[in-house]
């Protein structure tokens, strides 16, 4: 099965669709023309208002019904089934520097919300919720849509950091909005978690091994190991595996970068290493990869 990532995606729509290859509004069209690839190395965001939506999350098969909004992360691989044509679906695909850039330094205060959506990227609204949600989304739409704006990549940032923080509110009551006993603390395994994740982003590029990892949290790596396979049904090196392979993704679409210099940045020990590393998670040889994606 072929993997695709943002530019890729973006080759797939129309120019009103897309903000260069940084930002993409998919509607049910939209989602109709990704169906069999794997997404991977792009962060989605997803919400079905009418109907059900078939999907695979890393493998998993997971059905997406009304008022469900998904958050799916740059290191998971995600495959759509064709869309019943009476759906009603939008998703943004975007990049994390993207997402940073819209923010500008307003970072969403939500406790955990990685480890929330590494375990469960499936989350259902209330109405009221959804409503919310969907009218953000639409001014998202509206700002891409609109190409002969002077402001037009201003304003799509402007509307999507409103976006973000209205779902980073949402999140807040629907998950820290508990009661004086479970607002006492996070658990241990849950700061353990999270305190991975943030490491593997700051760190996959130089270290790859568990043993790192471990050390940095003061825990053994078999303990390690356990925890996160628990929560997330993956091995900590699936994880770190997952973010180089999304990584991969994004610098092979640049045609201008020879293997061996992706390689060099992916800090492989040269372009074989890499072409075995890529071909194992994606299928394809990175040579391979890059024709598929030309004849999209």
């Amino acid at each position: 099965m072929k993997h695709i990532g943002i530019q890729q995606i973006a080759s797939l729509v129309p120019d009103s669709c897309r903000l260069d290859e940084s930002f993409v509004f998919l509607g049910n069209d939209g989602i109709a023309r990704l169906a069999g690839y794997n997404v991977v190395g792009c962060r989605l965001l997803l919400m079905v208002s009418d109907g059900t939506l078939d999907m695979k999350i890393n493998g998993k098969h997971a059905v997406v019904r009304e008022n469900d909004f998904v958050d799916i992360l740059e290191g998971t691989r995600v495959c759509f089934a064709m869309p019943d044509p009476e759906i009603r679906v939008i998703c943004m695909v975007t990049t994390r520097k993207f997402i940073m850039d819209s923010l500008q330094g307003v970072i969403p205060d939500i406790q955990n919300y990685i480890l929330k959506i590494l375990t469960e990227p499936v989350m259902h609204l209330r109405q009221n919720e959804a409503d919310v949600l969907l009218a953000q989304a639409g001014l998202v739409e509206g700002a891409v849509l609109d190409v002969r704006h002077r402001y037009r990549e201003e304003l799509v940032k402007v509307y999507f950091k409103a976006f973000s923080l209205n779902l980073s509110n949402i999140v807040l009551d629907k998950y820290d909005k508990r009661s004086s006993r479970a607002l006492h603390g996070i658990k241990k395994r849950d700061n353990l978690i999270s305190g991975f994740m943030e490491l593997v982003w700051e760190n996959f590029l130089e270290n790859r091994e568990v043993s790192f990892y471990a050390r940095e949290l003061c825990v053994t790596p078999k303990h390690l190991s356990r925890v996160i396979k628990e929560a997330t049904g993956k091995s900590p090196h699936e994880i770190i595996a997952g973010e180089v392979l999304a990584l991969s993704v994004q610098l092979l679409q640049n045609d201008d970068m020879l293997v061996q210099q992706v390689a060099d940045i992916l800090h492989f020990s040269d372009q074989a290493a890499f072409s075995k590393f890529f071909k194992k998670y994606s299928g394809l040889s990175p040579a391979d990869f890059r024709k598929a994606g030309k004849r999209l």
